[in-house]
């Protein structure tokens, strides 16, 4: 499967294009073989958490999540700060980037603005290779300057999971301020028991850019043990605008994605999966894309492709089996053309790894039953860089070969008491031609304990340590900087590490106002200390620019969530407070978000055919900053939407979602970003699921 989108020509040509790429692969889905009792749009789909409510339920409560330990467990019985993004907020939300679907996560923010191809996950406070990325299981391993680091559409996505806090016990290097888990769409989700196929085609619009986006999804039974499942989308903007009316400059966009799924159950209890997923942007864009910078005008291609082999085997009654192995390959390629001079640069990563982990389930003596979760994650890195078909030592050709051992036991006492040690040793080795390579390891443990006070109460305590190995492009890179400044290789970068604590609360309980509603929330409090932390140092007077580890930092803070679901209306709450401090200089750390508070509520109508709701994030004004930094005022940003989705009639199958974001036009700018953010955005989309 390939996907090229061909160089500017105008927003109505590339709308057309658009149009044609995607209805095209609908109508092929679709032909002439629609049954007459075409199924409503999550019909199929498998429950992502406890739902009690009548109707659709537009948030999850309480979801299944293998993020936090690697075994099943809902997110309250979890020691650890897990939040979770199911399919219909997804879709309810109309995203067009992960941002729009975390930015009312307490302690998780996305940098960059509003350029697509600039956005890097921030949690809390930590950024760049500081967070672990994964789609389907497959490391994203991309960083270059001021570019983005994942790439993806959310029409393409089943759910979005993101772990709070160090990790690296269970994920190795990168995990010191968390990891974020994309998982796209799986088959199921469109196939009822006993049809052979399935799929959905939708349109959608936006005000601010004039953007057009479309989308088709098809999958079908290949026998009575496989599926299969094809997706295609596409999506076309002009620049945006915020909340003044004045252009966001450089925020066009040509996009599009695609998946491929196959999936063979060969014997009972065993699940082999095969992934393809690709991504492709097509814009104008300063060199510098996620600051206001604008002197140097590149034209970026990005291409991202993930390529994932997985086996899932859940033992078939054998408690010393459950096992998850996956193969994978993630490529990505950027080239940028400056429009002045000519210049032609390729940025590649590649990474190849294989992750395997199995848990074996048992009570020796009967006193005490363990989850023993062990296993194996090796990945290779190879970097490649180019400028005008030769050497470009800003990104260096290098390899970096990573291997890890893991082992954590989940210890259960009476039903009520968890004890879970874990610890994993990780060896990196790299190299880049023509310079020093570089060998280090790495120990990384962790324990946590948490008590079940109530049955729907529970409490826990637990300590990570995590570490960060160096990039390749902090390690290697040489070269030009900017005019009269150039990089200086510093092969001797010691490993990041950090040391986290963490307290917390977490409730879960139904039948608390009315039959059939639920309420979950969440307290986490916690203190990560990190040292040896990797900083670039520009010397304008000396001409230089060198990476060095030069400063311990502290970083401590408070999440608060909480929600609510009953048959006829919903409500969240999130909160999160976060102080760090240089603790070398004794300065505040910079790159942190101002506090935080979300509020959102909606009523259902229809039996959960009509929903509607109402969001509010509001950040406090950022003025502990560190030195060069501007201080960022504080604001308030309301967001509403309309979801209709007919259970029955002649309607049955299709979905409308109308959305008005930023609802009062308010001309803001995240503390993290140079750029405002859009103004006020009305959303439609409209589609069938046939």
């Amino acid at each position: 499967m390939s996907f090229h989108v061909a160089p500017n020509q105008g927003i109505a040509r590339r709308r057309l294009s658009a149009l044609g790429l995607v209805l095209a692969a609908g109508t092929a889905l679709a032909a002439g073989t629609v049954p007459h009792h075409a199924r409503a749009a999550d019909a199929a789909a498998p429950a992502d958490g406890i739902q009690l409510a009548a109707g659709r339920a537009p948030i999850e409560l309480d979801p299944v999540t293998v993020l936090g330990t690697r075994t099943e467990k809902t997110a309250s019985e979890v020691p650890a700060s897990i939040g979770v993004v199911g399919q219909e907020e997804i879709k309810i939300r109309q995203a067009d980037d992960l941002g729009d679907l975390v930015d009312d996560m307490p302690g998780v923010e996305m940098s960059g603005g509003p350029r697509r191809t600039a956005m890097q996950p921030v949690i809390r406070g930590l950024t760049g290779e500081r967070v672990v990325l994964r789609v389907d299981g497959a490391r994203q391993n991309f960083e270059s300057g001021h570019r983005g680091r994942i790439f993806i559409d959310p029409s393409l996505l089943e759910r979005v999971e993101v772990r709070r806090g160090p990790a690296s016990s269970l994920y190795g290097s990168g995990a010191i301020g968390g990891v974020m888990e994309v998982d796209t769409l799986s088959p199921g989700r469109f196939l009822e028991d006993g049809e052979p196929w399935g799929g959905e085609v939708g349109v959608s619009w936006e005000s601010n850019g004039d953007g057009f986006g479309a989308h088709a999804i098809g999958a079908t039974r290949l026998g009575a043990n496989a599926e299969a499942l094809v997706g295609i989308t596409g999506f076309d903007a002009d620049d945006l605008e915020n909340g003044s009316g004045e252009t966001i400059p450089y925020t066009a966009d040509e996009v599009r994605s695609g998946l491929a799924k196959l999936v063979f159950r060969p014997a009972e209890g065993h699940e082999l999966t095969a992934s393809y997923l690709q991504f492709r942007d097509d814009h104008i864009i300063p060199s510098a894309a996620n600051t206001n910078t604008n002197s140097i005008i590149v034209d970026r291609k990005t291409d991202q492709k993930t390529m994932t082999l997985g086996w899932r085997f859940d033992g078939n009654g054998n408690p010393w089996f459950d096992l998850d192995a996956k193969v994978y390959r993630t490529e990505t390629a950027l080239e940028e053309r400056r429009t002045d001079t000519g210049r032609f640069d390729e940025t590649d990563l590649a990474t190849t790894g294989i992750d395997i982990a199995n848990t074996s389930r048992f009570q020796p003596g009967g006193f005490g039953s363990h989850a023993v979760t062990y296993g194996v994650e090796a990945y290779r890195d190879d970097q490649d860089g180019k400028r005008d078909g030769g050497a470009r030592p800003q990104y260096p050709d290098a390899q970096q070969d990573i291997f890890g051992l893991f082992i954590q036991d989940e210890i259960v006492f009476f039903e009520r008491l968890t004890f879970t040690p874990g610890v994993r040793y990780d060896r990196f080795d790299r190299e880049a031609d023509g310079l020093d390579s570089k060998s280090d390891d790495a120990v990384s443990p962790s324990i946590s304990v948490a008590y079940a006070v109530t049955p729907w109460l529970k409490a826990y305590a637990s300590y990570a340590e995590a570490f960060r190995a160096p990039s390749l492009t902090e390690l290697y890179a040489t070269g030009q900087h900017f005019p009269g400044n150039n990089f200086e290789a510093n092969p001797d970068l010691r490993p990041e590490t950090a040391k986290n604590k963490e307290i917390g609360l977490t409730l879960s309980e139904d039948g608390i106002l009315v039959q059939g509603d639920r309420l979950t929330g969440r307290v986490a409090i916690f203190r990560n200390d990190v040292e040896d932390f990797i900083e670039q140092i520009v010397d304008f007077r000396g001409g230089r620019t060198t990476r060095d580890n030069v400063q311990d930092a502290r970083l401590e803070g408070v999440e608060v969530e909480l929600a609510y679901d009953a048959p006829l209306w919903f409500a969240t709450f999130g909160a999160a407070r976060i102080r760090g401090d240089d603790r070398t200089e004794g300065d505040p750390l910079g790159g942190l978000p101002g506090d935080k508070v979300s509020l959102g509520g909606g009523l259902k109508f229809m039996g959960g055919d009509v929903v509607t709701g109402w969001r509010l994030v509001a950040h406090d004004k950022q003025d502990r900053i560190a030195n060069g930094e501007t201080v960022t005022p504080g604001y308030a940003v309301h967001d509403a939407w309309i979801s209709f989705q007919p259970s029955d009639g002649g309607l049955r199958g299709a979905r409308f979602d109308l959305a008005v974001d930023n609802v009062f036009d308010k001309t803001y700018r995240q503390a993290l970003s140079e750029l405002d953010d859009p103004g006020r955005t009305v959303k439609l989309t409209a589609a069938y699921r046939f």
